[in-house]
């Protein structure tokens, strides 16, 4: 009888055992676009009632299982775009589109201007900026600078309304996805 009940002991301690690795290993995971949406959310500081024309797709094509997710905000339009990794759930590429109206103005604030206007609105130093690129371009009847930078393991992208220096695209992503 003392046998089985140690037999029976030491079974219940490895799969209690078993059961908490398990839980450890597996618990960054994103399973679902539903929670792949809410890690979105979370981050963009929105809530679902917020936001239209959201769109969650699962991708496995080059071998990195990630999530697209993308919303626009209701009140101002702002376009969020998210990937997402599906075996931890970290965020690998977020970008944010904002709305501008169109200005056929040749006015420029200069690229020292735009990059100050990144360091501001990102929270990072203008000296890491300006160690990346700044270039002027005309399209579509606006001048923008795309301001081009690396900090740590992320590549940033803005683009910067010329004559305004608005922020109209922000754009970071892991370097390698």
């Amino acid at each position: 009888m003392k046998k089985s009940r140690n037999i029976i002991l030491a079974l219940f301690t490895a799969l209690a055992l078993l059961m908490t690795m398990s839980v450890s290993v597996f618990a960054g995971a994103i399973s679902s676009n539903d929670a792949a949406l809410k890690t979105a959310l979370k981050n963009a500081k929105l809530k679902k009632s917020k936001v239209k024309h959201i769109e969650v797709d699962y991708d496995n094509d080059d071998g990195k299982a990630v999530y697209e997710v993308e919303f626009t905000k209701k009140s101002n339009g702002k376009e969020y775009s998210y990937e997402i990794t599906a075996d931890t759930g970290t965020i690998v590429k977020k970008s944010i589109e904002y709305r501008y109206k169109k200005n056929s103005s040749h006015k420029k604030i200069g690229k020292k201007a735009a990059r100050k206007k990144v360091a501001k609105f990102s929270g990072i130093s203008y000296k890491i900026i300006s160690k990346g690129t700044c270039t002027y371009e005309y399209d579509d009847r606006k001048g923008t600078y795309d301001v081009k930078f690396t900090n740590g393991d992320r590549v940033y992208d803005c683009e910067v309304l010329a004559p305004t220096g608005k922020i109209i695209e922000y754009e970071w992503k892991v370097n390698g996805y």
